[in-house]
């Protein structure tokens, strides 16, 4: 038996009501064909009526039993289905991070709309409109989505995500916005899964082993060191003790000794990615203001970081035996996709899809809070010709209907800034908020992440693809 979440009830109380409403809808077709057994419910086989209230508690006891074995048919089929991928655990801040965390907080939350808009059930834990990168490549790989930390306990054979909003690899990365896990405690979280639902499940060591061997290790750890850290030298002492090679330097020391706590763990195959070029984010461009599209000094720092990182992960896979590493090479990547966006179906690289606080997070403002929501007077000034105005408000609001895309013109504020709450047209935007990626740009990362840089990807030394199969 599996817990349920709040998504859950909802579907219970559709369901009754569908079946409410096709039971009226029976009732009168028997009614006319003088079908309906009425006396089922107005007296048993002794003669004595069954009250109202007893009546609705059957038919509710009745419907309530069909749909726990129609829900556990499906959770079964669907979310611990056989799958021929492995396994991966998810390490790192807000761009892996996607699921509900109760026990779990963390001080920078999501949970609302629009994010998740894309998605069904509890998606709005997560940064962005859509599927999340570890999601993108979990799919790739025919592998089971990992779970939540809180679900990890219901699945133990499944890969859980340990990401963690506004963490770092320092302890004191983004605690400003209330508590996060920091990479050290997301190893350690990581140890307690293993110990409490691991080695109960598999029993064996040689089985554990085995398992971990096979899984796959994503981690993306480091943004929130300079977004929250680094680029922040009122609010952090660290940022004020060193300069941009020395911080870079004590980021890749402390990450690769976690790294090698992992692999103590049995963590062999990992996937580490390079930090995205963050000079380009809006949520730094807005604080720095640069002449150009990017803040090329930020980009330096990071890139000094990248570069210390790549030498860490070469020192690490040489000197662990049995281990296997992917470094991820993002930077570029990105870079190019803000240089020639149409090569990739993008037409908005500035600016963020939705409209975002002014409380120094860069996430998205929930639209009941926005006073600049979507209005038919806004959709019509974006409408092409030939579409209907009532049915485009549907789309943007409800995500409903599958119309094709439009030219962004949509009105926006004298700075630049979104006049909605969220964009209609979320495929053409790189960023959703100041500091995340739309679906369609984890799409792109997630793909190209599958082959080598030699094959036109940009794993290294080689693709994801590749490092599923070595033993």
């Amino acid at each position: 038996m599996f817990a349920f979440t709040n998504a859950v009830y909802k579907q219970v109380g559709m369901f009754l009501l569908s079946q409410r409403t096709s039971s009226k809808s029976t009732v009168q077709m028997k009614k006319s064909s003088k079908v309906i057994t009425q006396e089922r419910w107005s007296g048993n086989k002794y003669g004595k009526s069954i009250s109202g209230s007893r009546k609705q508690r059957l038919t509710m006891l009745v419907l309530f039993s069909y749909l726990l074995l129609h829900l556990s048919g499906m959770f079964s089929m669907t979310c611990l289905a056989e799958s021929d991928g492995p396994n991966l655990y998810v390490f790192g801040d807000s761009i892996f991070d996607s699921g509900r965390k109760s026990a779990h907080a963390s001080g920078l939350k999501a949970g609302y709309m629009p994010y998740g808009i894309e998605c069904i059930w509890n998606g709005q834990f997560r940064f962005t409109n859509g599927k999340t990168i570890p999601e993108l490549i979990a799919s790739e790989l025919n592998s089971t989505k990992p779970v939540s930390i809180d679900e990890a306990n219901m699945v133990p054979e499944t890969g859980v995500i340990y990401a963690s909003a506004s963490a770092g690899i320092l302890p004191e990365t983004g605690k400003t916005f209330g508590e996060n896990y920091d990479m050290e405690k997301q190893v350690g979280l990581f140890k307690d899964t293993i110990e409490n639902s691991l080695r109960p499940k598999l029993q064996y060591a040689h089985r554990v082993t085995k398992y971990l061997s096979d899984s796959i290790f994503l981690i993306n750890i480091g943004s929130s060191d300079y977004i929250y850290n680094c680029l922040q030298p009122n609010k952090c002492n660290r940022s004020r003790q060193h300069n941009g090679e020395d911080f870079a330097a004590l980021l890749t020391t402390k990450l690769g000794n976690q790294l090698e706590d992992l692999y103590k763990l049995g963590a062999k195959k990992k996937v580490v990615f390079q930090l995205g070029p963050l000079g380009c984010w809006p949520y730094v461009l807005n604080m720095v203001k640069p002449a150009s599209n990017c803040a090329e000094d930020v980009n330096k720092l990071v890139s000094t970081f990248n570069d210390k990182l790549g030498a860490k992960v070469k020192e690490l896979s040489e000197k662990l035996e049995g281990s296997s590493f992917v470094t991820a090479r993002i930077f570029d990547l990105i870079k190019s996709m803000i240089q020639n966006p149409k090569d990739y179906g993008f037409q908005e690289i500035r600016w963020p899809c939705c409209a975002t606080k002014e409380n120094g997070t860069g996430l998205c403002i929930q639209p009941n809070k926005f006073k600049g929501e979507v209005s038919p007077e806004v959709v019509k000034a974006m409408m092409p010709p030939g579409l209907n105005v009532d049915q485009r408000v549907a789309q943007i609001q409800f995500q409903c209907l599958d119309l094709p895309p439009l030219n962004i013109t949509l009105p926006r504020m004298k700075d630049g800034k979104a006049l909605a709450a969220f964009c209609p047209e979320r495929k053409l935007y790189l960023f959703f908020d100041e500091l995340h990626l739309t679906q369609s740009s984890y799409k792109v990362i997630a793909n190209q992440c599958l082959n080598s840089t030699t094959s036109g990807g940009i794993g290294s030394p080689y693709g994801i693809s590749d490092l599923v199969e070595v033993k």
